[in-house]
């Protein structure tokens, strides 16, 4: 999925990561609101960085950000714990009315980022590696939240060129 769209999409996905499985998507006609968007972005993102350390950190110079930063997750533990309400509710909105009630589980957190970040970490190959590593180390001294906004800002870009191509964007984030 990942190699055939646009380098602005694909940096804006990978970044964001929220790989809802396809199916999930396309038996809806729902929008992530920005703040929920961010709020998916944060709850995934140490789970999501530990997959993107496993999957380069082997294929990378032993001087590369994710080679010297492999904790780098857990100083998004915090805002990810602080991101699981509203990120419950977007993705409740995106996989429709079938798997909300699921979320409502004490068990869904923790099986929703071990299911996704799996999805998104094979998508990966080890040629997405030397920009991963330098996206990650530019976005690193940021705090998370910020981290979180860019990705969606950049995913409201890609889905606008996607609605200006007649393309339903793997991702949608509401234009409101």
């Amino acid at each position: 999925m990942m190699n055939t769209l646009s380098p602005l999409a694909r940096g804006a996905l990978w970044l964001a990561a929220l790989a809802v499985p396809a199916p999930a998507l396309a038996q809806t006609n729902a929008c992530l609101t920005p703040r929920e968007g961010e709020a998916v972005l944060l709850y995934l993102a140490p789970d999501l960085l530990a997959q993107a350390t496993r999957t380069c950190a082997p294929v990378l110079p032993a001087s590369a950000y994710l080679r010297r930063n492999a904790d780098l997750g857990r100083r998004y533990a915090g805002a990810s714990a602080d991101a699981w309400p509203a990120a419950r509710g977007g993705i409740a909105k995106i996989a429709g009315p079938d798997v909300a009630p699921l979320l409502d589980s004490a068990f869904a957190a923790a099986a929703v980022s071990s299911l996704v970040a799996p999805l998104v970490a094979q998508e990966i190959t080890a040629g997405d590696c030397p920009q991963i590593d330098r996206i990650l180390s530019l976005v690193a001294p940021l705090p998370p939240q910020n981290v979180a906004g860019i990705a969606v800002a950049f995913l409201q870009l890609a889905n606008d060129r996607d609605r200006r191509a007649g393309r339903r964007s793997p991702l949608p984030i509401c234009t409101k």
